[in-house]
């Protein structure tokens, strides 16, 4: 009976959504000049509001470092807030898991760094029409590395990312 409740229930918030998930692609410009890649993986569990999964990398070097190596893991609870037919927004918050292993000029040795935040988002999202969107976003990453003698501040937090979007 429990099943049947729990498939029932799984099917009404499926129909009420106006898809049951979304897989995306973004490209985020740092404050220095690093080159971010996100994908994230969304999946409607109640009409609008979703659970989303996100995994941002760089893709450029820094040339403070010879090696650097970022990477963020991202678990979000989603709200898609329609505007216009073809305008909605979408809020996040969650957490992001942020790592982070830095090889120095000049020296053998390899920093590595990792932390765990809670952090929050926007985006601005235009529908093409039923099966893609097109966006611009916006994810409070912080300064979450604070690595002994290195000046961190010259690590970009690429915030601002825009992309696209499959709804599924």
């Amino acid at each position: 009976m429990k099943k049947i409740i729990l498939c029932g229930l799984l099917a009404t918030s499926l129909s009420m959504a106006n898809s049951f998930g979304e897989i995306g692609l973004g490209y985020s410009k740092g404050n220095n000049s690093d080159n971010f890649v996100t994908l994230h993986g969304e999946l409607k569990v109640l009409g609008n509001m979703g659970a989303r999964l996100e995994y941002t990398k760089n893709i450029s070097e820094n040339p403070e470092f010879s090696k650097e190596d970022i990477s963020r893991y991202g678990l979000f609870a989603t709200y898609t807030l329609p505007i216009l037919p073809s305008v909605s927004l979408t809020p996040k918050f969650g957490l992001i898991k942020t790592d982070g292993s830095f090889k120095v000029f000049d020296t053998l040795s390899t920093l590595n760094k990792s932390s765990t935040t809670f952090t929050y988002g926007m985006e601005l999202n235009y529908d093409f029409n039923d099966n893609m969107s097109a966006f611009v976003g916006y994810t409070d990453y912080g300064d979450n590395f604070d690595i002994k003698e290195f000046d961190t501040s010259k690590l970009d937090s690429a915030n601002y990312t825009f992309g696209i979007k499959i709804h599924l």
